[in-house]
């Protein structure tokens, strides 16, 4: 055990040695970088290209990558790209009928690394109608150099759990808030019961979806 110990405070010593010529980031820097993530936000509720070039340019370095699962495996790049877009999108809500949209963030902003390498992830959420239709959603994630915005990659919807707890079993009896897998879903028990989620619906509270493989 103790070879263990040296062996990963060597390991940890070695890092801080690999790492020690970057600057830390300071709690004035990272407020500097969640405000250039909230600027970037922004945008995406400006109706003005011209708006949104400039708004963009105060929050991203030259540049600065845009990639999310609309577009397809390629890359937007630069101020003016990622606004028109951000336009294209805003053309394509209006023709939908979901109109006006609002883009929010809905989660702290994570801040780690150095002035040079700075790794950020964030929630959000687009909604229409005054918050009554949700949009889209999900989480992005980030990378900024001298506190300015270097890339955005972003995931829509939340990540969907692994199916953790047992399978349910024909036969097995279950208590008051035990929990089964159960078609992709995990379930708990409301009261003690031996159906299934399907032939007493009653029974069981649907937690969330899950996946059975990772």
């Amino acid at each position: 055990m103790k070879s263990l110990q040296a062996s990963l405070i060597l390991m940890g010593s070695s890092v801080l040695s690999f790492n020690g010529n970057a600057q830390v980031l300071t709690e004035v820097q990272v407020e500097q970088v969640k405000q250039n993530v909230l600027t970037y936000m922004s945008s995406w509720n400006l109706q003005s290209g011209e708006e949104r070039v400039s708004n963009l340019e105060r929050a991203i370095n030259p540049g600065f990558r845009y990639q999310d699962p609309t577009t397809a495996g390629f890359l937007v790049t630069d101020a003016q790209n990622v606004s028109n877009w951000i336009g294209g999108f805003q053309g394509q809500m209006r023709d939908f009928g979901l109109w006006p949209v609002d883009a929010t963030l809905v989660s702290n902003i994570e801040v780690h690394g150095s002035v040079d390498s700075t790794h950020i992830r964030f929630n959000w959420h687009i909604s229409a109608f005054d918050g009554a239709v949700t949009v889209a959603e999900g989480v992005d994630y980030g990378t900024a150099s001298n506190l300015k915005l270097d890339s955005i990659t972003g995931f829509f919807g939340p990540l969907i759990p692994l199916c953790k707890a047992p399978d349910w079993q024909s036969g097995s009896t279950y208590l008051r808030d035990e929990q089964v897998s159960f078609e992709q879903a995990i379930y708990k028990a409301s009261w003690w019961t031996q159906a299934s989620p399907v032939q007493d619906p009653d029974a069981w509270v649907k937690l969330t979806d899950c996946s059975e493989t990772p």
